[in-house]
């Protein structure tokens, strides 16, 4: 279970997230629906301790991510609206450094990575370098890197930004299966439609605050 209670944070004066709660249940997705700067990022950023919050609190299946945040990462695989990956190493290497990072056992590995690489469909760009991918090869490569450990926790920020149709198809089907696997999926997009074919729930985020459902959400 994602728990998040009164989160909020201030840059100076300005206040990017004011006091968001909500929880969000095992097999469940979550879809955060606003335009650029509304602070789904930054929502997402504190959720996985990338940055602090100002107030409030965020447990993921029970552990703090400020008092307990080892624990708590272990739960989570994250993939920010730029995949957090080097250009200049292979996917094979970037996903190994990403085991490292994530103490995965060197006897799981080669299973492991096999698997995500099936999921996700990179096999024929394992040995290529990032940089030479193109962005939708780029992105299934964040979403493999999210993928490893095999985390309860999946947040994944913009995931379909830049794929072409046909690769939009298969992230939606990875995300589906991660579901059936009774995992707990957060993901933001702009794109209602998008967020409609995937989400059990939809919250619309306007300048820092979850709108209030009873108001109309559209694409507008």
């Amino acid at each position: 279970m994602i728990e998040v209670k009164k989160l909020t944070k201030k840059f100076g004066s300005h206040t990017a997230v004011d006091g968001i709660s909500f929880t969000v249940n095992d097999g469940e997705i979550l879809g955060f629906l606003g335009p650029n700067g509304a602070g789904k990022t930054t929502t997402m950023n504190m959720m996985t301790g990338f940055i602090s919050s100002t107030e409030g609190e965020v447990k993921i299946n029970g552990f703090d991510i400020l008092s307990d945040p080892i624990n708590a990462k272990r739960q989570l695989g994250y993939l920010p609206d730029v995949p957090p990956l080097y250009g200049d190493l292979t996917v094979e290497e970037n996903l190994k450094f990403v085991c490292d990072l994530k103490g995965v056992k060197k006897s799981d590995r080669k299973e492991m990575l096999e698997e995500i690489c099936r999921i996700v469909h990179i096999e024929d760009v394992y040995k290529r370098l990032f940089k030479n991918l193109s962005k939708g090869y780029r992105q299934r490569v964040g979403l493999a890197q999210a993928l490893v450990g095999f985390p309860d926790v999946i947040i994944l920020d913009e995931p379909t930004n830049g794929i072409d149709r046909n690769g939009l198809k298969d992230v939606h089907e990875i995300i589906k299966e991660e579901k059936n696997k009774d995992k707990i999926i957060l993901l933001a997009s702009h794109d209602l439609d998008d967020l409609n074919l995937l989400c059990d729930e939809i919250y619309f985020i306007e300048n820092g605050r979850i709108k209030d459902s009873s108001e109309e959400i559209s694409n507008d």
